[in-house]
């Protein structure tokens, strides 16, 4: 029979097994944000790339990345896929960065992250990427890694979407934001290394979906 284990059981067994990851892996706030964007549907190899690029042409600083053209941008940023749209996607994170961030970061989560919702081409993942990792708020992000080891726990009968998982984990989340942002980074370590090592157990989730 499984052991069942809940979410905090969980966090404590992956922090032991694999260490502290110290995410996001960036050198600047700037570099932070692009590669967030640039991460979506892709593979960090591939944003290592453009962040290569990007590095070279504007060392990151903000005035010359919000500077370049949209033929530049979408060039440099090319071997992260879906240049197009990324491009766009990008320059408006940036320029929200630039203008309304300092008061963005005065609002309670909830109202925060509707306004991280209304910037073009961040959706609810990326939302809540940027919550931990800039805003530094205590939030789960319910990604194809997570859902797929809580899949293989069978933590749910059926696949829930996105939100279902978050609001049903989020509704007994007593993660301080540092523990938050690590479970994130070692659940997608983790899923990484595609091992079946939770095979023997079974995760009760706070609420049932």
């Amino acid at each position: 029979m499984a052991k069942q284990i809940d979410v905090r059981k969980l966090f404590e067994i992956l922090q032991n097994a694999l260490g502290r990851q110290n995410w996001w892996p960036a050198n600047s706030t700037e570099e932070m944000l692009t590669g967030m964007v640039l991460i979506q549907n892709t593979n960090w190899k591939n944003v290592d790339k453009s962040l290569a690029n990007l590095e070279k042409r504007t060392h990151f600083d903000l005035n010359a990345l919000l500077s370049l053209s949209p033929d530049e941008l979408k060039e440099l940023i090319q071997p992260s896929d879906f240049f197009n749209n990324k491009a766009i996607y990008l320059h408006s994170l940036l320029s929200a960065y630039k203008n309304d961030f300092a008061d963005w970061a005065t609002l309670a989560t909830p109202k925060l992250r509707k306004q991280l919702l209304t910037l073009k081409g961040i959706g609810n993942e990326t939302a809540d990427v940027l919550l931990l990792y800039y805003f530094k708020r205590s939030t789960f992000v319910a990604d194809h890694y997570t859902m797929r080891l809580f899949q293989q726990m069978n933590a749910f009968e059926q696949k829930p979407t996105y939100m279902k998982l978050k609001n049903s984990v989020e509704s007994d989340f007593h993660f301080t934001p540092d523990e938050a942002s690590e479970f994130h980074a070692l659940l997608d370590e983790f899923g990484k290394l595609k091992s079946d090592f939770f095979k023997d157990y079974q995760l009760v989730l706070p609420t049932k979906i």
